[in-house]
């Protein structure tokens, strides 16, 4: 009964996204920024149908992955999603729903509010290498905001869901790379969760988050991301989306995983280019603690999966 709990728990502590970062913003944000947090549910059942109790899967026996993401609305009105599957932290290609016979980067749907979608999704993993692998399933809700609302901050994109899978192999994770070290310094700002805008001098008070960012095609456009501020974790890890696209960090990597003390954030500058096509886009960061560490050794932990707000760049 008490691990159900701690599991229920895990998923309360997801579906909030932003929760805690959103009440710190709006203290410092200009009063007509207004930012919004709505909730929503996710969970999991398997291919016979029955709720997934862990987040843990052993995958020995199989060679796909073959489960149903059952989605819940919890927002105040209805909704277009999307849906998204990293491993390891990098976007995948995937099958969902049931008509879909080739793989899709990106799943769309539509959810009524107070509704719930059931989402069958499978992905081969017979070349999946030895020991765990992070899934972190991904929902983002409203993805093309009207302009018209632009004033309003928006951080309630939907919810991540994290999972470790096993086919083989011990219950490790194996990685092939260190934490990031040297790219940035500890921030002055007490940020507890994700913040990107262009305030790159270290200061220790909130600055403006920028709702419209206007550029030209290929402009090379400079962020100041701050990440982290949990009590109890060390390492976190962020990603980056431009719409449906993972953005690299401009050290090639797929997302940036670093160090830093307990309830401190790190502070970085990072350049991402527009695209070379004019249009609306829109840029938006996550970041988790504790990101190759299982939901068993977190438990009694605070787990910290956050999105930032969202930024919509105009390419004119």
């Amino acid at each position: 009964m008490r691990k159900a709990a701690k599991l229920i728990l895990c998923i309360i502590l997801g579906s909030v996204i932003g929760l805690a970062f959103n009440l710190a913003v709006n203290s410092f944000s200009p009063p007509k920024q207004k930012v919004i947090t709505e909730s929503f549910g996710l969970k999991m059942k398997d291919s016979r149908g029955e709720e997934v109790t862990s987040f843990f899967l052993d995958l020995k026996d199989r060679d796909e992955f073959n489960y149903t993401v059952v989605f819940t609305n919890e927002s105040r009105q209805n909704e277009n999603f999307s849906l998204y599957l990293l491993l390891d932290y990098v976007k995948i290609p995937f099958h969902a729903g049931t008509a879909l016979s080739m793989p899709v980067n990106e799943y769309k749907f539509n959810v009524a509010r107070g509704a719930s979608a059931e989402i069958p999704v499978r992905f081969p993993i017979t070349s999946l290498p030895p020991n765990l692998h992070a899934l972190a399933i991904n929902i983002v809700a409203n993805k093309e905001n009207p302009s018209e609302k632009a004033e309003e901050i928006k951080d309630y994109f939907g919810i991540v869901a994290r999972y470790a899978l096993k086919k083989t192999g011990n219950s490790v994770f194996a990685l092939s790379t260190a934490p990031d070290q040297h790219s940035y310094e500890i921030a002055n700002m007490p940020v507890r969760g994700i913040m990107l805008n262009q305030q790159f001098e270290n200061e220790d008070n909130f600055g403006t988050l920028p709702t419209i960012i206007r550029a030209k095609p290929n402009e090379s456009i400079k962020l100041a991301v701050r990440a982290g501020g949990f009590a109890g974790a060390d390492d976190y890890l962020v990603w980056l989306m431009m719409d449906d696209r993972q953005l690299p960090f401009p050290d090639g990597k797929p997302y940036w995983w670093f160090e830093a003390p307990p309830e401190k954030a790190a502070l970085r500058q990072i350049e991402i280019n527009a695209p070379e096509k004019p249009g609306r886009y829109e840029v938006y960061g996550y970041v988790m603690n504790s990101p190759w560490d299982t939901m068993t050794e977190l438990a009694g932990k605070e787990i910290g999966n956050r999105s930032s707000h969202k930024i919509t760049l105009l390419v004119e």
